[in-house]
């Protein structure tokens, strides 16, 4: 009865998991998401393998300096702007993403 219990239990989470995510958008860059959800994974204290490597050198390349220095806000800035090019993803999830490494000068 327990086992039935649990079984019936994980099965609903995954339904109601796989319900709320949403479906990529026609106009998402397929860069950013994919920048999103893996330095997302490397918050979480994962790691992607080789495809993660790409997409987190796509974001570390966008880099903006300031009378020849690393400007740490305009880098922010420039990489948010490119996270939101990533529409099916929530704005807290690139918030995060951005505020931990927007301003960080190489990757982790």
């Amino acid at each position: 009865m327990k086992r039935r219990m649990m079984v019936a239990l994980v099965c609903s989470a995954a339904l109601i998991g796989s319900l709320a995510t949403p479906a990529a958008r026609a106009d998402d860059n397929v860069d950013a998401c994919g920048v999103v959800l893996c330095l997302a994974g490397v918050i979480a204290g994962g790691s992607g393998g080789k495809t993660c490597s790409e997409y987190e050198a796509t974001y570390f390349s966008i880099v903006k300096f300031h009378n020849g220095h690393f400007d740490l806000s305009g880098t922010s800035s420039a990489r948010g702007d490119f996270l939101n090019q990533c529409q099916s993803v929530g704005d807290d999830l690139k918030g995060s993403v951005n505020s931990k490494y927007g301003a960080v000068q190489s990757g982790p």
